[in-house]
């Protein structure tokens, strides 16, 4: 039997005792136990249990990369191909580097799988259970499964903040990228804006999430909103590139822990002062949008920058909206947690605020450091109460929690700032209670390269907080938590000065091990160097906490005709659009327009399969958009009046290859249906 401080695994009310979950058994909200072991980085909030092998998927943490179980032949070719044609290479050079690369993937083959057939299955049970929700704890790298009732229930109580949220009935992602067109153009001239660049072809409603703050009592969510593609999202990276001059330059900003260390290095403190920090409550989500933007019109003109800039932000800032369970809400206040430009507003307003505060301060700190949200200060004992009211005086938006040093120690970032006994400070990396110390798998397939800078950041992280009489001891838990995370301790090495090469565009490719690897040598011989991505984490195997919208992508798409044959299209917009303009171009006309049109012309009784579009590769980028369009007009059966992009000779020993592998799959699930025009069929479908 598990004992009753053992019982709480899984329970809801179990936050103060999370940082005790080691135990070996995975325990129900009722306390029903089965035999397995569960850590500290996996917190069962739900009603389920879950067997061994769902338990051993899960800790290995949802960035682990599942080493595939085919070699996408396709992307590798057309990221190959990309990399080519932005590097100008002349063609014979070219063509060599595609021979050596064809005669790697022709001899290629799938490395030795790091889940086991039962890990498999149960990754695929976890799936198949709508009821259960599986996402990374806010801090700590804990993962976490809840009832998809309990997050859902979360996420709404969120919304029902009525003064921040508001709901409306359409998607505005159309109206929001007119408008964010038309400032840009507004002021594309005085800003040499490059309205083409910053806009993008295919916009996405921003996407709202939550992670679970298991540190605190009742697992509250914290809400982030996705903004990749979404209509502001690249004028939002422009803005906060452009901006991030006009912060940080006051003496209380820390840049990072490495700075908050100097910056303490030498003081010593009084007998009656104290350490404290403070922290704003929500920041995101309580800035003033209308202040901020008047401090940072203020600011630029103060550094000779044009305040057009501001208007830009205004647009940014004022027109968040974002899609939850697909029902569309706009952001009424505060700025989104998730915008690129969100923290750079959020510091140069704090920047504002802690300069009135101070210029105003009932007991000036001895000491006084900011980074965004957090700060740390070193007050006289009997004025920090003062100072805490005094902050929370002076706007009604921004309010301040507080935490004393205790025991002579005191938390600031990830950095324990300690108390000696002659006043002066000591400090060692400070890890919260539920910190898992989970990093990335060394089983993981990464590549090497990428698994080795988990421990080059952890010692280089140790050396840089720790005091000498701390850092033996921090090296020792990196060498343990390096261990039994499988990696490899990393050893020093002495780098000689680089050999001059050719600077060139990179190229980015899937990591297969014993394949893109080699093609990366092949690569770097030209001078071009390699970016690896892993094909698939088992975050991606699970059930999205994101609401996908169907055939909202970019990319390439299939739509088959009950004769057997197939139109392949590719496109720069949603799927979902240009698969309606296809209908549209059936109902509307009997001309010869499109390859569509005219097959169905040519043979009235066949049925397009506008109710199963088939997606087969998002793209947004251009030259791997066309080139996987040709590659699959030559994999499958089709009816296309031209074969797209000329893909070179080489590569059609590969694509031969890939055509006899998708002839023996089966075939893909349907998508939605896009249009009531498909709901019920007619053999006229011009009419």
């Amino acid at each position: 039997m598990l004992t009753n401080q053992n019982k709480h695994l899984g329970t809801r009310n179990a936050q103060k005792s999370i940082p005790e979950l080691h135990c070996e058994a995975i325990v129900d909200v009722h306390g029903n136990a089965t035999t397995n072991h569960m850590s500290l980085s996996v917190v069962n909030l739900s009603k389920q249990t879950f067997d061994k092998n769902t338990v051993s998927v899960l800790e290995k943490g949802l960035n682990y990369a599942i080493t595939p179980r085919k070699i996408p032949f396709e992307n590798i070719i057309c990221n190959v191909e990309e990399c080519l044609v932005r590097n100008s290479m002349q063609k014979e050079d070219a063509e060599a580097i595609r021979q050596d690369i064809s005669s790697v993937l022709r001899r290629s083959r799938l490395p030795k799988p790091n889940l086991t057939r039962a890990e498999y299955i149960a990754l695929k049970n976890i799936r198949n259970k709508p009821e259960i929700t599986v996402l990374r704890a806010d801090k700590g790298n804990a993962t976490v499964v809840m009832d998809t009732s309990d997050y859902n229930s979360k996420i709404q109580d969120l919304l029902s903040d009525e003064s921040t949220y508001k709901k409306v009935k359409t998607d505005p992602t159309d109206k929001v990228t007119k408008q964010t067109i038309a400032v840009m153009k507004k002021h594309s001239e005085k800003l040499s804006l490059d309205v083409s660049a910053l806009t993008p072809s295919c916009a996405k409603a921003p996407k709202l999430y939550g992670l679970p703050k298991i540190h605190k009592n009742n697992i509250p969510l914290r809400p982030i909103v996705s903004q990749l593609d979404s209509p502001t999202y690249r004028l939002a990276q422009h803005l906060a590139k452009t901006l991030n001059n006009l912060r940080g330059n006051t003496p209380y900003h820390v840049k990072d822990s490495f700075d908050f260390i100097s910056a303490i290095e030498n003081l010593t403190l009084a007998e009656d002062e104290v350490l404290v920090s403070f922290d704003v409550q929500s920041l995101f989500t309580s800035l003033p949008v209308e202040d901020c933007i008047e401090i940072v019109k203020r600011k630029l003109i103060d550094n000779n920058m044009p305040e057009e800039y501001a208007d830009l932000l205004k647009h940014c800032l004022t027109s968040g909206y974002f899609v939850w369970d697909y029902g569309f809400y706009d952001q009424i206040n505060g700025v989104a947690m998730g915008s690129p430009v969100s923290p750079v507003v959020a510091d140069i307003f704090m920047e504002d605020f802690e300069q009135k505060a101070l210029d105003t301060a009932p007991a000036k700190p001895k000491m006084y450091k900011r980074y965004v949200d957090d700060t740390f200060a070193v007050l006289p004992n009997d004025k920090v109460s003062a100072f805490l009211d005094h902050l929370n005086s002076i706007s009604s938006n921004i309010k301040f929690t507080m935490e004393l040093e205790a025991n002579n120690k005191l938390a600031f970032l990830d950095v324990l700032i300690l108390r000696n006994p002659d006043n002066t400070l000591g400090h060692t990396v400070y890890r919260k209670p539920t910190h898992t110390d989970k990093y990335l798998n060394g089983s993981s397939h990464h590549h090497p390269s990428q698994l080795a800078t988990v421990g080059k950041s952890l010692f280089q992280r140790a050396r840089k907080i720790c005091d000498e009489n701390h850092i033996a001891g921090e090296l020792q838990h990196v060498k343990r938590v390096l261990q039994r995370n499988q990696l490899k301790t990393p050893h020093q090495r002495h780098k000689g000065p680089k050999p001059p090469s050719v600077e060139r565009c990179p190229a980015t490719l899937p990591y297969i091990k014993g394949v893109t690897d080699r093609i990366g040598h092949i690569l770097r011989r030209a001078s071009i160097k390699t970016y690896f991505k892993p094909q698939k984490k088992i975050t991606q195997f699970l059930r999205p906490v994101k609401c996908n919208i169907p055939l909202q992508d970019a990319g390439v798409y299939k739509l088959d005709c009950e004769c057997g044959l197939s139109y392949i299209g590719q496109t720069k917009r949603s799927i979902k659009t240009r698969v309606k303009e296809h209908i549209a171009d059936m109902k509307h006309t009997r001309s010869t327009k499109s390859a569509i049109s005219e097959h169905t012309l040519d043979k009235p009784n066949h049925y397009i399969r506008f109710d199963n579009p088939q997606i087969l590769a998002k793209e947004n980028r251009f030259i791997p958009r066309m080139m996987r369009e040709a590659i699959e007009i030559k994999k499958h059966p089709n009816f296309n009046r031209e074969d797209g992009w000329q893909v070179p000779p080489v590569w059609d020993p590969i694509i031969k290859t890939i055509k006899t592998q998708t002839q023996q799959k089966p075939a893909a699930r349907p998508q939605d249906t896009v249009s009531s025009f498909c709901v019920q069929r007619n053999t006229n479908q011009l009419d």
